[in-house]
């Protein structure tokens, strides 16, 4: 048995990662490692494989200098991180240690899991410890099991679910929209139906509550946005595309976007001028699944879209990716 570290940051290209702990327990893992919270030097690199990892050295420090003997519990764990390690919101139970916090920019979680946890909680952490997306597809009939803002009909067979995590604000992880399913479509058809769908027509029904605004999503909107004003572009091109523009412009037009009574060159104006602060794309695609992450050159931005072929063949990983763009105490 051994404990796994989950991290939760924007400032990873994927958002995500997970780190295999020689410990039996998060409770053990903290016990062994008190003695060398004593040293001046440790850092959370060393024992977390997580380079300056928010709130450690403080804890560390803490520990140190007060005197403070390991938890024996994890009522008597959750005391101390809840107290000494700066956070927004601590939980212990057995096997389960998470730690919710902010470093006044962005929202940060990581989690310390035992094997039986991680097992039992596939539905939250399987896309965790899963960095390249499969590409296998099923034969459809996915469901999943979770609220969906919904778009579209069912009258034509298939549906693309959409997981947009994009950091607008300092929120990233408690204002997260949620899983979009737009039905009648699969996702290699999709910009065509987009293109399809008048500027302004694209409303969800369904449980919306923190999810969109007026019935509309900003990221699908200004997706469709860059879709039908590039027709000749495919899936990964549009994506591309739609990286160069910069967040802040987007957020400021995102009535007109919603209305679609704005241009896409009116988007893009600042392009030229804001082209040395990006970094860089990163895509993953298959037919049938695309996994796009974009830096603004500070934080990553993720979006994957995949349709009910896809899911229909990883299911616990497919609701594992719904359950990432839901807010984090979903």
């Amino acid at each position: 048995m051994s404990t796994n570290f989950i991290l939760r940051s924007p400032y990873l290209a994927a958002n995500r990662s997970i780190y295999r702990l020689d410990a039996p327990s998060p409770l053990a893992w903290f016990q062994m490692i008190w003695p060398i919270l004593q040293e001046a030097n440790v850092t959370s690199g060393r024992l977390l494989n997580a380079e300056k990892l928010y709130g450690f050295e403080r804890f560390a420090e803490h520990v140190r200098s007060s005197g403070i003997t390991a938890p024996a519990s994890y009522d008597e764990l959750q005391t101390l991180l809840s107290k000494h390690w700066y956070s927004n919101k601590v939980e212990c139970r057995d096997g389960y240690v998470l730690v919710e916090t902010d470093d006044d920019e962005v929202e940060l979680a990581f989690w310390w899991v035992s094997d039986e946890v991680l097992a039992n909680e596939q539905d939250r952490f399987a896309c965790y410890a899963t960095d390249v997306l499969p590409a296998e597809i099923g034969g459809g009939g996915f469901d999943p099991e979770c609220d969906t803002a919904v778009i579209g009909h069912a009258k034509e067979a298939g549906a693309v679910f959409c997981a947009f995590v994009t950091v607008w604000d300092s929120g990233n992880l408690l204002d997260l929209p949620g899983p979009i399913e737009v039905r009648g479509v699969r996702l290699p058809n999709f910009l065509d139906w987009m293109r399809a769908t008048p500027p302004g027509g694209m409303t969800f029904t369904g449980s919306m509550e923190n999810w969109a605004i007026n019935g509309h999503l900003l990221e699908l909107d200004w997706l469709a946005l860059v879709a039908r004003h590039n027709p000749a572009l495919d899936l990964n091109a549009v994506l591309h595309r739609l990286s160069e523009v910069p967040l802040n412009e987007v957020d400021k037009h995102w009535k007109e976007i919603s209305e679609g009574t704005i241009v896409e060159e009116e988007l893009r104006r600042d392009v030229r001028r804001f082209a040395s602060r990006r970094s860089s794309v990163d895509l993953q695609a298959a037919e049938n699944l695309i996994e796009f992450r974009f830096c603004n050159g500070f934080v990553w931005h993720s979006w994957v879209l995949f349709d009910d072929l896809w899911a229909s063949a990883h299911p616990v990983l497919a609701r594992s990716l719904l359950r990432f763009c839901m807010p984090i105490g979903a």
